[in-house]
């Protein structure tokens, strides 16, 4: 079992950028329109069901009123909480109702699309299946678990799409899945990669040297480039094998994802190949977070997103309200907006839903 799993993954190394599955496998997502997507969570409505129905329905009006398009919706928190009824993860249990299928038939009536929004890889809570398989998280240098999947493990991938599975067998009218986290943690410094016993044995079998033996951890080292380019692999690896895994459904769903402000940084430091997976047409919508209220710069950042995806795949900035790195205004919102559509993008999305107050979705209405 362990050799063929070594095989496997030195098949990924040496292949290095597989084909990825037929792009006709997914017809190609519509440009005519541009996408003005909000990011929410199921917590913005509540867990009282009667009053949820209420400000649902109320919330999503404005939005649409607003010109907003496209519902990205939290449907697995950080914690690894889901908000629909799960055989493998544990649902929030604030909820006692599957609230995401409330949102989403809601959204459908108002003609808004969903984009069934996972946090893959961090497990806060150690809950349903993961709490049996303390193998599948991150381990540091000394051992200690982190909560949240390894990408570099074959199972902990596998089980991460299984999640995905079932929430599209629950709620057959999604055709989007949007992925968030999607990378190795970054704190409490960057790199964030894995050292548990079977990943050391992994990153062995195709370069012959233990990671943790690595003395030299500087771009100067060979072997500590290999190491940070292998775990970058493991990353794109999953998005390959959900795109594989979605191409089997019996109707088509596209994938949207959440990425670091700028590629080349992503692609060293967290293992997010985002640039790579549009050229190799695994996504078909990129959200780069470009949560700043610096025009001149988020305008750059834009500018060489957009540069990446074209005529690969939607390129969609997303504009912070309220956030961990700023604070806008309507009249800086407005301004990035304006900024992204210079540059070429398809359209922009606004975390979150929570910060969108009536000042700015006033400033979103289109002009009478």
């Amino acid at each position: 079992m362990k050799r063929s799993i070594f095989l496997a993954m030195a098949a990924v190394w040496l292949c290095g950028a597989a084909p990825a599955p037929s792009p006709t496998a997914v017809p190609s997502p519509d440009r005519s329109q541009e996408i003005r997507g909000v990011w929410i969570s199921p917590s913005l409505f509540g867990s009282d069901r009667t009053a949820a129905a209420s400000k649902i329905a109320e919330r999503l009006s404005e939005y649409r009123r607003a010109g907003i398009n496209t519902l990205i919706l939290l449907v697995k928190n950080t914690s690894g909480y889901v908000f629909y009824p799960s055989r493998l993860a544990s649902m929030d249990p604030a909820w006692s109702w599957d609230i995401s299928a409330d949102i989403i038939a809601e959204a459908s009536r108002q003609g808004l699309t969903v984009h069934a929004w996972f946090c893959v890889f961090p497990e806060d809570a150690l809950a349903g299946r993961v709490r049996e398989h303390p193998e599948w998280l991150v381990r540091n240098k000394a051992g200690e678990i982190r909560a949240s999947l390894n990408p570099a493990s074959p199972e902990a991938r596998a089980y991460a799409i299984s999640l995905i599975d079932e929430f599209l067998d629950l709620h057959p009218s999604v055709r989007w899945i949007h992925l968030d986290y999607i990378r190795y943690p970054c704190d409490p410094e960057e790199p964030y990669f894995s050292y548990d016993a079977e990943t050391r044995k992994l990153f062995q079998a195709v370069s012959g040297q233990d990671p943790a033996a690595v003395k030299a951890k500087d771009s100067g080292n060979p072997l500590w480039n290999r190491w940070i380019e292998w775990n970058g692999l493991q990353v794109t690896a999953f998005v390959r094998e959900l795109r594989t895994s979605l191409a089997g459904r019996a109707t088509a769903v596209r994938i949207s994802a959440a990425v670091f402000p700028d590629a080349a940084n992503a692609k060293v430091l967290i293992g997010q190949d985002w640039a790579e997976w549009a050229e190799q047409g695994l996504v078909d919508m990129l959200c780069p977070m470009l949560y700043t209220n610096d025009l001149e710069y988020f305008s750059e950042l834009a500018r060489r997103a957009a540069a990446s995806g074209r005529g690969r795949c939607l390129v969609c900035p997303g504009i912070g309200i309220v956030t961990s790195h700023n604070q806008n205004t309507p009249e800086g919102m407005l301004a990035e907006v304006e900024a992204s559509r210079k540059c070429g993008a398809d359209g922009v999305v606004f975390f979150s839903g929570g910060s969108l107050r009536t000042e700015f979705l006033e400033k979103l209405r289109p002009a009478r």
